[in-house]
């Protein structure tokens, strides 16, 4: 079974892809809200009420409920949500613009920052993927007297689940003043950090200076993009960024669902089970001979060691779904094929220790 697969029940840990019963470790539900009762009614509640949009910028209530809830969320003035979360990086940076001079790119950084880039008519100069010294040698050459940086990585790679090292970053940076670090942090938002904030969070470096813009559809369950900031960063943005004015919000039965899965993080264990699994499948696979960083990122990578697409088709054929990267595929995909876990919530210990067990049995 290769992609793309035929789904037809909500993304889960268990779920029926044509027409099997199959363990899914695939994707970014991490917390496998996409398919929560509560998140599909307010989602339907709010569809009924509101229809599929303003057709314009009108103001609806439901979108101010959900900006209420994210401010909780990330402990903001504001948070800024939009149409997608692709979008949020060129948001960010737009609404920034005018407090840089030059840019530094992580050389695996998602298509979303990359797609951004050009709206902003500043200098861009790229740096090795997560090397800081490489960040710190390509400042000194390129950043002039008075020059003000901004670097931008993702906060999480999706396809190796790599950590970028913020704190490493901020140290190349400190010789510069007025420099901003950027992240696209759609994979750590809702997973980092002691209260789920993000990669920001779990490094300690929230505060001024540093920003991050992420993504509804992905930990949160439903759909839109979001930058959680002060209020000058808003005003910044409602001035600098054209999408704010020319896009059409999400659905409402969007942002209904959006704070739906908000309301069920801050209520629920789910972000104390997906700690426990991610560990749990770490330390498992390790067990096995792989080399498996200790994160709490819920993608786990592993890479050169067997025949991986053959491994993933008799896993297939036991109703285990996984998923094989192959070199470049993806922003940060490694140069030989990769396999790819996403580690959700909603997984069993049994059905770790199945997957584990079935690797175990098939290498």
């Amino acid at each position: 079974m290769t992609a793309p697969f035929k789904m037809e029940s909500p993304i889960g840990s268990r779920m029926v892809i044509a027409g099997r019963e199959v363990d899914y470790y695939c994707g970014t539900s991490y917390f496998c809200l996409h398919g929560h009762p509560e998140v599909i009614e307010a989602a339907c509640t709010a569809t009924r009420q509101y229809g599929m949009g303003p057709g314009t910028l009108a103001h609806m209530q439901v979108y101010a409920d959900l900006q209420e809830r994210l401010r909780q969320w990330f402990g903001t003035e504001e948070v800024v949500y939009m149409i997608s979360g692709y979008t949020s990086p060129m948001v960010l940076l737009q609404g920034l613009r005018e407090d840089f001079d030059l840019i530094f790119i992580d050389a695996a950084t998602h298509y979303s920052t990359r797609d951004a880039i050009p709206t902003l008519g500043k200098p861009v100069h790229e740096f090795r993927h997560g090397d800081a010294n490489d960040l710190a040698a390509q400042l000194a050459l390129h950043v002039g007297v008075g020059q003000r940086p901004a670097v931008l990585t993702d906060g999480v790679f999706p396809s190796s689940g790599r950590l970028a090292p913020l704190n490493d970053f901020r140290q190349a940076m400190a010789p510069y003043d007025g420099a901003l670090l950027c992240i696209d942090d759609s994979h750590g938002v809702g997973v980092l950090g002691e209260s789920g904030r993000g990669a920001l969070q779990h490094a300690g470096l929230e505060g001024e200076g540093n920003f991050l813009a992420g993504t509804m559809s992905k930990a949160f369950g439903a759909l839109g993009g979001v930058v959680p900031g002060d209020t000058a960063l808003a005003e910044k943005i409602t001035r600098n960024a054209m999408i704010m004015r020319g896009a059409s919000p999400a659905p409402p039965g969007l942002a209904a669902a959006a704070a739906a899965s908000l309301r069920i993080l801050q209520t629920t264990d789910r972000r104390a089970r997906l700690s426990r699994n991610v560990s749990r499948m770490r330390s498992g696979l390790r067990g096995l001979g792989f080399e498996v960083a200790d994160t709490p990122v819920p993608i786990v990578t592993i890479k050169g060691v067997t025949d991986l697409e053959l491994l993933r088709d008799r896993l297939a054929e036991r109703d285990i779904i996984v998923r094989v990267q192959q070199p470049g595929g993806y922003s940060d995909a490694s140069d030989v094929p990769s396999m790819r876990l996403a580690v959700f919530s909603e997984h069993s210990p049994d059905q770790i220790d199945r997957l584990l067990r079935s690797m175990a049995e098939l290498l």
